[in-house]
């Protein structure tokens, strides 16, 4: 369980790691972080009329991207987390952090086999690695921050993906998020950010040490599966775990074969890509268990034409009174009711209790009134956070969603130039609504008649 005041007992005793981290940090980012300073302080600065901060941020962000990778496995986890909040950081730097998404130098192989045979050790009897696989892939066909993943064989022939968790990556993450807790606002200063940064880490954290145990992982895939298949979703799987060779350590399940959705050439893409959003609607409006990991990698159309969702040790919980709130701030959009989306923003998280009037003044209802697509409303939101001096605020929930439906909609148009996700919507919507029989899904349902 990630616990940040225990971080913090913990390596305040401890000068030696800190302060060690922090000179290896300053010594791999000192050179970049000099080169924002002077962007900043000789050309005109943050805002300014200096045009070398915006001509440099395209370099800058290439800079970090490739800092990043050398800082290790919390920062990789946080420029992906960040690849995904225009509203933190500018269009350039997220544009370069989304290639975190998909490009990760792995481990060397003769550790990962030595951990794989060390954890399933217990319940296979004892048995060595050449005792449960007949064969295992020379190198990892996929690598990722946490972990890789090595294609395998059992010794029925059943082809397996075999994912292992990269050593000591437990202590890296607490010391590296004990390290951004501490300089989180200095860096807010500095890019005058409206975000709660050490609240953000602090929701990184939980879910980084989450991704940890590949068990809950298993878990939240069968959750996912048994609730897909009990609402008669047969278009949408998952991979199947094999509990056996499962650990906290090493996931095993079965082996998907299939194509990146976004990449397929077949006619069904289309179809497959409602599949997706029905599923995500299903699982943020209805099971209540979310999956938070949405870039196009985890997205694959299968042989038999079917959409699988791969990865879901990073997942959220939803709580009923959060789905209701979104049901009811859709349905006050469709009815044009717009009288009620200021309180609707607050239950939702968007702004706090008792700044329902500089909504209105900031145009906030307006801005999220029209609709737009995805992209049209991410940018929105980001810019009435940039503007709105820490009233208005993007819940996490919703970047993970926005970051979803941008990329499903994106796909849909790849296939056809007038796909339209809010249309895509309507029909869940009000399938939902029709199955609810509580006073709030009735009057979200009345409203949207």
């Amino acid at each position: 369980t990630y616990d940040p005041a225990a971080a913090d007992r913990y390596f305040n005793k401890r000068w030696v790691l800190k302060y060690g981290r922090a000179v290896q940090l300053a010594y791999i980012l000192g050179g970049w972080g000099i080169g924002l300073l002077r962007d900043r302080y000789e050309y005109g600065g943050i805002g300014g009329r200096g045009n070398k901060w915006e001509k440099n941020m395209p370099m800058r962000a290439k800079q970090l991207l490739g800092l990043t990778q050398r800082l290790g496995t919390t920062a990789i986890k946080i420029g992906q987390a960040l690849s995904i909040r225009g509203d933190i950081l500018p269009a350039p730097y997220v544009k370069e952090l989304s290639e975190l998404q998909d490009r990760v130098k792995p481990f060397p192989n003769h550790i990962a086999m030595e951990i794989i045979e060390e954890e399933l050790r217990s319940s296979t009897g004892g048995k060595s690695l050449k005792g449960i696989f007949r064969t295992v892939s020379s190198a990892p066909v996929a690598a990722a921050s946490i972990g890789q993943v090595y294609k395998g064989e059992l010794m029925d022939g059943q082809e397996v993906a075999i994912k292992v968790q990269r050593p000591d990556v437990i202590k890296d993450i607490a010391l590296d998020l004990y390290v951004c807790r501490t300089i989180a606002p200095l860096w807010k200063k500095f890019f005058k950010l409206n975000s709660d940064l050490v609240g953000l880490i602090d929701e990184w954290g939980a879910g980084f040490v989450n991704e940890l145990d590949y068990e809950r992982e298993a878990v939240n895939s069968q959750r996912f599966l048994a609730a897909m298949r009990a609402r008669g979703l047969d278009a949408v799987t998952t991979a199947e775990v094999v509990e056996d060779l499962s650990t906290e350590r090493v996931l095993t399940t079965r082996w998907v074969v299939g194509e990146r959705l976004e990449k397929s050439s077949e006619d069904d893409v289309g179809r497959l890509c409602g599949v997706a959003l029905n599923a995500y609607l299903t699982m943020l409006l209805d099971t209540g268990l979310l999956h938070c990991d949405p870039h196009p990698g985890n997205l694959l159309r299968t042989e038999d034409g079917k959409l699988c969702i791969l990865d879901f040790g990073m997942c959220i919980e939803v709580e009923k009174d959060l789905q209701y709130a979104l049901i009811e701030y859709i349905a006050h959009l469709m009815s044009e009711d717009y009288k009620q989306i200021p309180r609707d923003l607050i239950k939702l998280g968007f702004v706090p209790a008792g700044k329902e009037a500089l909504i209105q003044r900031a145009g906030v209802v307006e801005a999220l009134s029209e609709r737009v697509n995805v992209g049209d409303v991410a940018r929105k939101m980001e810019q009435l956070q940039e503007d709105d001096n820490n009233y208005f605020q993007i819940p996490p929930w919703m970047a993970y969603i926005l970051r979803t439906f941008s990329v499903l909609e994106g796909i849909g148009l790849q296939q056809d130039e007038d796909y339209s996700i809010a249309q895509e919507c309507y029909p869940y919507l009000a399938k939902r609504l029709f199955s609810d029989s509580s006073p709030r899904a009735q009057e979200a349902l009345r409203q949207m008649l």
